[in-house]
């Protein structure tokens, strides 16, 4: 229902609209944003259409991964279980798919088999940041022991700083405070001279970082 007044605002702000004022930097600003919201809801639709007409598994990984863009996690898990079927069973993109989908719904055991048999039936696809779900399933089971070993043997391959970001966190509710606050630090230090574009891939991670240290 809503994407007719969708296309009806579109309309407006793209033909309508004078040149002249879609020229003034707020109002292009709105007219980009609305761009934006009208190209992902016809995405969404589009996608949902072609698992109900279609109903390939290429098509419902494509629709997952539209869901979890969303925050539709647990219908992305579900995406995901079905495309895995018969030869697909293992594939790779799809145990990936539901181990990070399964991850943000809140499943810590169901995400942890699946990135598990991912490692297994394709170490290759085991990358730095399946290895950094991983070991947060871990954490989100109070696996703590188990979840550390993996932070530990992450963070020398992982590019950036979620990683040691989300391993100080875990450190600090178990009360490893010392070895939290140095982590926090050593975020920070990285930063200080790190080129602008990288300052501004990781400010989420730096922000954690300087409201966790302890002057």
């Amino acid at each position: 229902m809503l994407l007719p007044w969708i296309g009806c605002g579109a309309y407006l702000l793209f033909a309508v609209v004078p040149d002249a004022v879609r020229a003034n930097r707020p109002v292009r600003r709105i007219a980009d944003e609305f761009a934006t919201v009208a190209d992902s809801a016809a995405s969404y639709s589009r996608k949902k259409r072609d698992v109900e007409t279609i109903g390939s598994a290429q098509s419902k990984r494509l629709f997952a991964e539209e869901c979890i863009k969303r925050g539709r996690y647990g219908e992305a898990a579900d995406l995901y279980a079905s495309a895995m079927q018969g030869a697909l069973a293992e594939d790779p993109a799809l145990l990936h798919g539901l181990a990070r989908a399964t991850l943000l719904s809140g499943d810590g055991g169901r995400s942890q088999i699946a990135f598990e048999r991912l490692r297994t039936v394709s170490p290759v696809d085991f990358t730095p940041d399946a290895r950094l779900g991983y070991a947060r399933a871990l954490a989100l089971q109070e696996k703590n022991a188990e979840a550390c070993a993996q932070y530990e043997g992450l963070l020398p391959l992982y590019a950036g700083e979620e990683a040691r970001c989300r391993y100080a966190l875990l450190l600090q509710k178990m009360g490893e405070e010392v070895r939290a606050q140095n982590l926090f630090r050593d975020i920070l230090e990285s930063q200080k001279d790190a080129p602008r574009y990288t300052r501004r891939r990781e400010r989420e991670w730096t922000a954690i970082a300087r409201q966790n240290l302890r002057r």
